[in-house]
């Protein structure tokens, strides 16, 4: 086939068609009544991805670049499921014989909430699973079958789990203990606190998690470490339990966000890539940028769309309609927003070298305002469907946005969003406020040394009052009375939402749960959903079901 004949249609993909197409059909349904399914995570890697894991270092080995050839042959199209007291692993898009392994008897009913492939870089080619179970880290190989690492360190439930998409031996979680922590799969946990000391004491200090510091415990056996804590607290952390994170795609930053509405880009530590000999905790209690002027209420889900583009999207907001009656409220819709961090030329200079300190001022984490929000929606869906949202991001591929929507998904594609209508000026209000300006006000008449009968002249006559109350006609006819302009006030309730609803102002594709050849009569609502395998499938799960959709091929 030429491509240059022009007779030969253009390939055009399907998140640039028409949202009349089903770009997406549901090929694999699998159902269990004993087990209840939470998350799910798709093997991340091609042949192709060790020209940029680890800088690309990796693909100047010939003998590993064979090797890896054969990992990847092995899982591509694995599919890692959380669910209530064990992980599910599916392989070949669950075709394959799967296999599950179980958690400890005193965990048998704890949800597996978080989950993320991973891999050492001590074994490149020995692919593990992690994922959460309440507040302790849990590491699996998957080629053995086995636990080979368990980490504890945070106060409290972990909220979410992310890898870094360069360096998959890094990964962070997130927690209601108001911090991030960041850990090095390649070492190994610190069984004995090594944390500085607070004058005027001499011995190192037991603060604990809550402080981003070492327990007074062992970290936890196996492998792994937690290298760097992002702290919460009033010096310039959350202020609440952080709820998402998301790593910068190539340069040293991490971007969370939590129930304080609050969105922070943090600095990892230099040491977080080149650890030192002796472990040390590194803290960071200040970021480059910290607002809670995105959303009005705690930020679900936060995704990189460009070095300094972000999505992110937020619950629904709790409103009050009478300032005096505090149990007057209402709802407003969720919100997601694509928007510009200003701050980011600052710190990364394009064609320098960016600085070896880097700190910001206090205008960058105290509620700065270096943000410029490009498009903004509400997203009219309860607070459980926006905190699944899911974000697929690609270089050979648009940005997608996921919805779960029950019985099915709606997909966006994030490049056809418009951008968001500027607030409209007053200019009328301005105007008349302008020409009804006078310097003194009232003082400038009473102190006014003239008579009434002087000022008679240039003061407008009142008419008497008519019978039934109404002034004269020449006091409406007068030229020199100006009339404010009519401001609209409304007494419904909930006000007209200040942005455009997603599902009406935006088209996006539905995809569905129906079996292209039968299947059950009732199937229960898809709750998570993720785009794998290059955009080829589409996993999601709810209750006991399994759900798996393939790119049509035209």
């Amino acid at each position: 086939m030429d491509i240059d004949d022009p007779s030969v249609p253009a390939y055009v993909p399907w998140y640039r068609k028409s949202t009349d197409i089903q770009p997406y059909s549901l090929s694999t349904l699998l159902t269990s009544q004993k087990e209840q399914l939470h998350c799910t995570a798709c093997f991340p890697w091609t042949t192709d991805s060790l020209d940029f894991l680890w800088g690309g270092n990796a693909v100047h080995d010939p003998q590993l670049a064979t090797q890896w050839s054969q990992v990847v042959k092995k899982w591509a199209g694995a599919i890692a499921v959380g669910a209530t007291g064990r992980l599910l692993i599916f392989p070949k898009l669950a075709t394959g014989k799967s296999f599950a392994v179980s958690l400890s008897e005193s965990e048998t009913n704890v949800r597996i909430d978080n989950i993320a492939w991973a891999i050492n870089t001590n074994r490149p080619l020995e692919p593990l699973i992690v994922f959460t179970v309440t507040s302790v880290i849990v590491i699996l190989d998957v080629s053995s079958r086995s636990i080979v690492g368990k980490l504890r360190g945070h106060g409290g439930p972990i909220t979410s789990l992310c890898v870094h998409p360069t360096q998959p031996h890094l990964f962070a979680t997130t927690s209601r203990d108001f911090t991030t922590r960041i850990y090095d799969l390649a070492l190994y946990p610190v069984q004995v606190p090594n944390n500085p000391h607070w004058l005027p004491r001499l011995e190192p200090s037991l603060a604990g998690p809550a402080h981003g510091l070492h327990m007074c415990e062992p970290e936890g056996e196996g492998i792994g470490q937690c290298v760097a804590v992002m702290v919460g607290g009033r010096s310039g952390g959350h202020k609440g339990g952080v709820l998402c994170a998301a790593f910068h795609p190539s340069q040293p930053l991490i971007a969370t966000g939590g129930i304080d509405r609050a969105v922070k880009i943090w600095r990892i530590p230099p040491a977080v890539y080149s650890p030192p000999a002796q472990p040390r905790l590194a803290r960071e209690d200040k970021p480059l940028f910290s607002s809670d002027l995105l959303h009005k209420a705690r930020v679900l889900s936060l995704s990189w769309l460009a070095d300094d583009i972000i999505l992110s999207n937020s619950a629904p907001a709790l409103m009050r309609r009478n300032q005096e009656d505090p149990e007057d409220t209402y709802y407003e819709d969720g919100t997601v927003a694509v928007w510009q961090w200003l701050g980011y030329n600052r710190f990364f200079p394009p064609g320098k070298v960016p600085q070896k300190v880097m700190r910001g001022t206090a205008s960058d984490y105290r509620n700065s305002e270096s943000f410029k929000i490009l498009s903004a929606y509400h997203l009219p869906v309860s607070p459980d469907a926006v905190a699944r949202c899911h974000v697929y991001r690609s270089l050979t591929h648009s940005p997608i946005l996921l919805i779960p929507m029950g019985q099915f998904i709606r997909a966006y594609n994030i490049s056809q969003f418009q951008p968001r209508t500027p607030p409209k000026y007053p200019a009328d209000d301005l105007a008349y406020l302008t020409r009804q300006m006078r310097l003194g006000g009232e003082r400038e008449q009473d102190n006014d040394p003239k008579t009434p009968s002087e000022r008679g002249s240039k003061e407008r006559s009142v008419a008497p009052e008519d019978e039934d109350g109404s002034r004269g006609e020449e006091n409406h006819e007068s030229d020199n009375d100006e009339k404010p302009p009519q401001r609209l006030t409304t007494n419904t309730y909930p006000p007209p939402a200040p942005l455009a609803n997603l599902f009406e102002a935006v088209e996006g594709w539905n995809i569905t749960t129906a079996l292209q050849n039968g299947g059950p009569a009732e199937v229960p609502n898809v709750v998570v959903c993720e785009v794998g395998f290059q955009g080829r499938v589409i996993v999601g799960v709810g209750g006991g079901t399994l759900f798996i959709w393939r790119l049509r091929v035209d």
